[in-house]
């Protein structure tokens, strides 16, 4: 059984599929030059590509513990367990 669809919800369904394909493909543009730092998130992100390498060792910094202490990275390298740093937040 075949089933005819109008000619005007025809054109409606068309122009309907257009339209998302359009929306999507602009989602997926701003998506990739988003992540290619093009685009920024907002007016307070002045985040810029830095030179470090995975692999390549962290520049010394001197970090603030969580009890307010404060420590070079320095310190903690050459022990027995791998160093791991976490910016940002932690909740």
């Amino acid at each position: 059984m075949i089933v005819r669809i109008p000619a005007v919800r025809k054109k409606v369904l068309i122009r309907v599929a257009i339209g998302l394909a359009v929306v999507a493909a602009g989602g997926l543009t701003y998506y990739q030059l988003l992540k290619a730092g093009f685009v920024h998130y907002g007016k307070y992100d002045h985040r810029e590509r830095g030179s470090l390498q995975v692999g390549g060792q962290a520049p010394d910094l001197d970090l603030t513990m969580y009890d307010g202490s404060s420590v070079r990275l320095s310190q903690l390298w050459g022990g027995a367990q791998p160093v791991f740093v976490v910016f940002g937040s932690c909740t």
